[in-house]
């Protein structure tokens, strides 16, 4: 993928991910998977496999892990049938948490207190890794296109463009659906 196919892509997948953000009030943690059709008629055009992660298993730290280590590489064996995956996002919101470089982390990092609330879009190809955050500030209430009340949230951009060293179980998910079993 070049660079210039790359930026177009992450621009209208992050526009469309800012714009549900805003319109609804909050958005589902979701993994969204790119790549290429297997299937030789339509193997010119860009798949693009969306699944969306119940709440269920968003309640744990144990729940998290087994969607991770258990559900999601079953689901990366069928869509490897169908597509050849060249592209993994991650999108959810979060809490981040600081502390100063002197204190250390924690052994329970939950202890840390929340410095505030983000939207982040972790995107990981083939030749390139970058993560995006956007610091989400609820502004009140507002009635959206569908006459519901949602928040009114504003997405303020953050400085996190290079993901290098940024880990977590939520990173690294390509090859889960690159490697074969």
């Amino acid at each position: 993928m070049t660079e210039e196919k790359y930026q177009e892509l992450k621009q209208e997948y992050v526009g469309n991910i800012k714009r549900v953000m805003t319109e609804l009030g909050f958005i589902r943690p979701h993994l969204t998977v790119f790549g290429s059709h297997k299937d030789e008629e339509i193997k010119d055009k860009d798949a693009l496999v969306h699944i969306e992660v119940r709440d269920e298993f968003m309640r744990s730290e144990t729940m998290k892990e087994g969607f991770v280590q258990v559900i999601l590489p079953e689901i990366a064996e069928k869509i490897k049938e169908m597509i050849v995956p060249y592209g993994v996002a991650w999108t959810s919101e979060a809490w981040v948490r600081t502390a100063a470089k002197e204190q250390g982390v924690p052994d329970n990092w939950k202890e840390l207190p929340i410095e505030k609330e983000v939207l982040m879009v972790s995107m990981e190809f083939t030749n390139k890794k970058e993560m995006l955050i956007y610091e989400i500030k609820r502004n009140g209430k507002q009635v959206n296109e569908d006459g519901d009340l949602v928040d009114h949230i504003d997405l303020l951009e953050q400085d996190f463009s290079n993901a290098e060293g940024m880990t977590g179980r939520f990173t690294g998910l390509l090859e889960k659906f690159t490697v074969h079993s």
